[in-house]
């Protein structure tokens, strides 16, 4: 293969002709640099098969006239399922398709084999007969076969306004969600896939204002998740109907507006709350100030008075505990009683000092969670629990088979309806009489005991499947030293061991709460508490003030599921008793925002010190304007990130490209830089060349049919460079932005949620001479109005109009005729 470069591409060429050539050496050829070596390997009838397979989509006609066709198709009848579908496409797109591969096509079961023949100009009458005679041809493909000129002939007027009626009914019926993907030229609705579309539509700013009320709650989840998503976009997703998932993002997000942290730190999600909490854009300061309260709210001697303080505290959390404190006087719970908000009255309705007539009052509860807690309060009447064994909703009934208060007649009624859930409850309840629980050791498989396991809770646990079995039932009595204010944190470490998930959770957060609350915490107590498997607690102790090295370290390297990430990192930071070797080593973390954290805790450090600091003074150069471009080049070399971001952000250095050698060299580099953060500061200048952005666009290439929901992208990084730069290259020069915009508009691959996308570039952008000149055997892989809009497009070349001229649909052979009676 080295042999015939060397001599020449004619003498691969004719190699590549001859018949003789051995099936090894063609398989070599057909990866030749020469588009005309590439062209005779696939009509030479040694090539093997699967090489001819992939030769096929940019060769067709050559393929299909290739002698060993006939031969393949004698020996196996079913030889034309073999071939690979976009071999086939792009063959029923040429307008030198064999009519035996149209008929034979033509009675297949595929869409988008149907779609293309009667697409294909050269069609015949009598293939487009067989389409309408297949069972899979739909209105739209009937529509096109009645806009085919080899039916109806040419279209001398109205085709314009036809064309745009059409494309209007597409944007309406794409943007109200109720779409029929045959109309559209689709035969598959992709819920999953195409939604990145939407995102890089908004990203490029080819749509400046995404409309996060239309929206797919994909694309509202993504939007919040995005490192860089505006405030405003943010604060708007919060007044909107979103999934918990999405408002967990929003709570997480760094950009997230403090209002509106605040305001989810006060949701009704316990997910979403602490989510908001961890937040290190969330002041510490209010954190501390929640958990004030949160104390007081738990403390089994706050008084009265103090209870009536937290009644109004903004934090709906808070006015939740105070309904169910017991020291609440019944004047007190008979005014939360009647509170709007449900949450409070499930308390008071758990309360076990609410009366008679409370109780009562909430047996009416509209809300099914407060008729729930009346039937499971011990004080609870059996009157009342009577009433709530009659109630419409099961699992009312099964908390009052559970109540150890239900009188046995009750049971037993209860028993007669052999629901699951009640029986269920009914054979744990100890006021069940022997004869009942008999009865219902005869029928009922009595639940399988819960298991804790410790691995899942404790760091320091053994990996034990087994787990440690619950013999007992939750007791209130367990409930309130996990609840209570005042259990001993190392107390509240043993219990987390063996209780149920429910008292588990109150322990951890008394835990957490016992962590902000008192700052008096040992080191090694604080150590000992990081064996929790909580990110909630691990963010506590990382805002404490007796943190130290080790401690550091231990948080710092977590990882195990949403403990792990830059978050806790970044939290730390912001702890004014961190120590600055942590801060120095963070100046160096793989995360941006870690970093950028990092740098202001420094400068803090050294702001008023004598001392001259080696990483400042770098720094100080790599930002400086007047230093020389020599020691920038130095610099661009520099291990740490920070300082390579800060040079490729001096203004000084791109102002010499025009005429420095070490400029444009030292920005090339960094334009390549190993660290995505590098490569993004050099796109993000405001003053970055035109050939320095088409770098950065290059290192980035589409694959279609990689982005589901589901799926990452393995080039992600260098996508979120890519749309920088694009975006870039979009508002100074188009027609370039344009040459890397075009392979999101492969014409063999399109979903629903492309569509407008794929629309806008037609539509908007000078599209590439040289893309098209590449697509001429496949142009009809492009629907019929996606042609229109390429003929319509004043930058398109007469190349290019004069093949659209030969469409096989009136309406773009109009357009294009039109568009070249201008032209000329």
């Amino acid at each position: 293969m080295e042999e015939l470069m060397q001599l020449g591409n004619q003498l691969a060429i004719a190699t590549a002709n001859n018949i003789d050539t051995t099936p090894e050496l063609l398989t070599e050829l057909a990866r030749h640099e020469d588009i005309q070596v590439r062209q005779a390997v696939a009509g030479n009838p040694n090539t093997p098969i699967d090489v001819l397979f992939q030769l096929a989509e940019e060769f067709p006609i050559e393929f299909i006239k290739n002698p060993i066709l006939p031969l393949l198709h004698l020996e196996n009848h079913d030889f034309y399922k073999t071939i690979p579908h976009e071999v086939i496409q792009n063959i029923l797109a040429s307008e030198d398709a064999p009519e035996e591969w149209l008929i034979e096509f033509a009675n297949s079961g595929h869409y988008d084999y149907l779609l293309l023949i009667v697409q294909n100009p050269q069609v015949s009458k009598k293939v487009l007969q067989l389409v309408t005679e297949n069972q899979y041809c739909n209105d739209f493909i009937r529509e096109l076969i009645e806009m085919h000129v080899n039916i109806a002939g040419e279209m001398s007027s109205g085709w314009q306004e036809y064309a745009d009626n059409i494309l209007q009914n597409i944007h309406d019926s794409i943007a109200s969600g109720f779409y029929n993907t045959a109309h559209l030229g689709c035969n598959y609705y992709n819920s999953a896939k195409g939604e990145y579309y939407q995102f890089t539509f908004w990203l490029l700013g080819i749509e400046p204002k995404l409309q996060l009320a239309q929206a797919s709650e994909y694309i509202q989840e993504t939007i919040a998740r995005f490192s860089d998503t505006h405030p405003e976009y943010l604060r708007e997703l919060l007044t909107l109907k979103i999934k918990i998932p999405t408002l967990i993002e929003v709570a997480k997000n760094k950009n997230t507006p403090v209002e509106c942290l605040i305001e989810l730190v006060n949701h009704n999600s316990r997910v979403v709350r602490e989510a908001a909490m961890r937040n290190p854009s969330l002041p510490r300061s209010i954190v501390n100030n929640f958990f004030q309260e949160r104390f007081l709210a738990t403390h089994p001697h706050t008084e009265v008075e103090k209870l009536r303080e937290l009644y109004t505290s903004k934090w709906s959390f808070i006015r939740v505990r105070v309904a169910k404190h017991p020291n609440l006087e019944l004047s007190d719970l008979e005014k939360l009683a009647r509170s709007p908000e449900w949450r409070i009255r499930v308390s008071v309705a758990s309360n076990p000092r609410a009366d008679m007539h409370i109780l009562k009052h909430l047996t009416q509860d509209k809300s099914i969670l407060v008729r729930r807690a009346v039937a499971s309060n011990s004080q609870t009447p059996q009157e009342y629990l009577e009433i709530l064994s009659r109630d419409r909703h099961v699992h009312v009934r099964a908390d009052v088979a559970k109540n150890p208060h239900t009188p046995s007649e009750i049971l037993r009624l209860l028993y007669q309806e052999q629901d699951r859930r009640i029986l269920q409850n009914i054979a744990l309840n100890p006021a069940t009489s022997p004869e009942l629980k008999a009865q219902l050791e005869l029928q009922y498989i009595s639940r399988k005991s819960n298991y804790i396991y410790l691995w899942l809770r404790l760091f320091n646990a053994e990996y034990d499947y087994q787990g440690i079995e619950i013999k007992e039932l939750p007791s209130q009595e367990q409930y309130d030293i996990a609840a209570s204010a005042m259990t001993p944190i190392p107390q509240l470490l043993e219990l987390i061991k063996i209780v149920p998930d429910n008292i588990y959770w109150e322990a951890v957060h008394n835990i957490w709460q016992q962590v902000v609350y008192n700052p008096d915490l040992s080191p090694d107590l604080l150590l000992q508490i990081l064996n929790v498997r909580s990110v909630d607690i691990y963010a506590a102790v990382a805002s404490h003030p007796h943190i130290n090295n080790e401690i550091c370290h231990k948080i710092a390297n977590i990882k195990f599921r949403d403990l792990s990430g830059y978050r806790l990192r970044w939290l730390m930071l912001q702890n004014p008793h961190i120590s600055l070797e942590f801060i120095e080593n963070s100046l160096y973390d793989i995360t941006s925002d870690v970093r950028q954290a990092a740098l202001i805790k420094y400068k803090e450090k050294f702001a008023n010190s004598e001392h001259q600091n080696i990483f400042l003074i770098a720094y100080n150069a790599a930002v400086y304007e007047q230093t020389p471009i020599e020691k920038l080049a130095e610099l661009a070399k520099h291990k740490s990130v920070l300082i390579r971001e800060a040079v490729a952000q001096n203004a000084s250095l791109i102002e010499a490209y025009s005429y420095s050698e070490k400029a444009r060299n030292c920005l090339k580099k960094l334009a390549k830089d190993k660290n995505q953060a590098v490569r993004l500061s050099v796109a993000n200048n405001i003053n970055t060349p035109i050939p320095i952005l088409e770098v950065l666009a290059k290192n980035y290439h589409y694959k279609p049919s990689i982005y589901t929901r589901h799926q990452r992208h393995h080039n992600l990084k260098e996508h979120k460079v890519f749309v920088v730069a694009v975006k870039k290259l979009i508002q100074i020069a188009p027609e370039i932005a344009s040459k890397y915009l075009v392979q999101y508009i492969e014409p063999n691959f399109r979903t629903i949620d492309s569509i407008p996308f794929r629309l806008a570039i037609i539509q908007n952008f000078t599209l590439p001479k040289e893309y098209f000149l590449k697509k001429l055997k496949t142009l009809n892989l492009f629907t019929w109005y996606e042609r229109y809009l390429i003929a319509q497009n004043p930058q398109t070349s007469t190349e290019i109009l004069q093949i659209l001229v030969k469409d096989g649909n009136r309406v773009v052979r109009a357009a294009a005729k039109a568009r070249l009676n201008e032209k000329s």
